[in-house]
């Protein structure tokens, strides 16, 4: 399956002065409004396909009780929309993968039972043969904050 990726941009408050980048992607400025972007960058992700974020706040409990979930579906130039204003500044870490085939559920199998969709992990954590720990992906949410995750299939 060819790679794809996707950007998701994630604003809490309007406040602080410019982006934090988790990865390095280019071309998002501060947003003027407490929002998520979620663009499909050079994908065939159909318009109305679901992009699914998990928020955890607790390193005990990484990857098996979210804090907070959200859900945006993409439009017809590839953007969606999530606005995380109900998140308190502190540190989180985020999951975030593409929908496809809109189950609800990040969809696993073969060997290792690796997902089957495009996911991302904060911070571009890519852990190769174990799960990725909370201080790994961590990112201390502030007050006009801008994250940035690729995912990639």
């Amino acid at each position: 399956m060819a790679a794809r990726a996707f950007m998701i941009a994630m604003a809490a408050w309007p406040l602080a002065a410019g982006p934090v980048s988790a990865d390095g992607a280019p071309g998002l400025e501060s947003f003027a409004e407490a929002e998520a972007l979620v663009r499909a960058l050079g994908a065939d992700a159909p318009a109305g396909a679901a992009v699914r974020l998990m928020v955890y706040d607790d390193p005990g409990a990484f990857l098996e009780e979210t804090a907070a979930k959200y859900e945006a579906r993409l439009d017809d130039e590839g953007v969606a929309r999530l606005s995380l204003a109900a998140l308190a500044p502190g540190p989180y870490a985020f999951v975030a993968y593409l929908d496809e085939n809109g189950d609800g559920r990040l969809n696993r199998g073969g060997l290792l039972g690796r997902p089957k969709e495009p996911y991302a992990f904060s911070n571009g954590v890519k852990p190769k043969l174990r799960r990725p720990r909370f201080e790994e992906a961590k990112i201390d949410v502030a007050p006009g904050a801008v994250v940035v995750i690729t995912l990639e299939n």
